[in-house]
C-alpha cells in the first residue's frame, strides 16, 4: 500500500543511506517527527536513543541493532527508539568512534597493567586474520574501551535525547492547542 512505484536499486538503497536526496536536514526532521509519534513515554524514548547511539561506539560492525535492542529490552527502553539512534554510528562517524574506542582501551589496559599491541598505520586483511587468531593484544582492548565509551555515553545521551523529546513533545502540543483554538475561532465567527 506504502511502497513506491519503482522500487529502488540496491545501489540506490546504499547512496540513500548514506546521503540522502532529500537532505539530511528533511530526513532527521522526519525521523524527529517519527520518534515524536511513538506511543511511549519520554524516560523510554531517550533511553532507546541513548542505547542506539551509545552502541555505536563498539568496534564490532554487524551487531550494533542487535546489541542495541537487546540492552534497550533489559532496561526496559523503547526497542524502535534504539534502531532509530544506531544511525548515529554511519560511515561518517564510525572511524571516529572507533579511534575514540581505541584510545580508551589503550589507556585502560595501560592503568590495569595489562599489555597493548599498537594499531597499524593500515589496517589489511592480514592483520584482521591475525586479530581473529589471537583477539588479546588488539581486538579486547578495543572492544573493552568501546564498553566504556558506551556506558559515558549512555548517561549523557539519556539526559540530552530527555530533554530534546520532552521539549518537543511540549511544542507539538502546543501546536495542537494552537489548532483547536483557530479552528474554534473559526466555527465561532461562522455561527455568529
Amino acid at each position: 500500500m506504502f511502497q513506491r512505484r519503482v522500487p529502488l536499486s540496491l545501489s540506490r538503497r546504499l547512496r540513500e543511506s548514506v546521503w540522502p536526496s532529500m537532505g539530511y536536514r528533511r530526513a532527521m526532521r522526519y525521523l524527529l517527527l517519527r520518534l515524536l509519534r511513538i506511543q511511549d513515554t519520554t524516560h523510554k524514548i531517550a533511553l532507546g536513543l541513548s542505547m542506539g547511539v551509545a552502541i555505536s561506539f563498539i568496534p564490532v560492525p554487524g551487531t550494533h541493532i542487535v546489541q542495541a535492542a537487546l540492552f534497550t529490552w533489559l532496561l526496559r527502553g523503547n526497542v524502535v527508539a534504539s534502531f532509530i539512534g544506531t544511525l548515529a554510528g554511519n560511515p561518517l562517524t564510525l572511524p571516529l568512534m572507533w579511534l575514540a574506542a581505541y584510545k580508551v582501551g589503550a589507556w585502560f589496559y595501560a592503568v590495569i597493567g595489562l599489555p597493548i599491541d599498537q594499531m597499524p598505520d593500515h589496517f589489511t586483511t592480514a592483520h584482521l586474520l591475525e586479530e581473529v587468531k589471537s583477539p588479546w593484544g588488539l581486538l579486547l582492548p578495543w572492544v573493552a574501551g568501546g564498553y566504556i565509551l558506551m556506558l559515558a555515553s549512555l548517561i549523557a545521551g539519556y539526559a540530552g535525547f530527555y530533554w530534546i523529546v520532552a521539549k518537543a513533545r511540549h511544542q507539538r502540543v502546543v501546536w495542537r492547542q494552537g489548532l483547536v483554538h483557530r479552528e474554534g475561532l473559526d466555527i465561532t465567527e461562522r455561527q455568529a
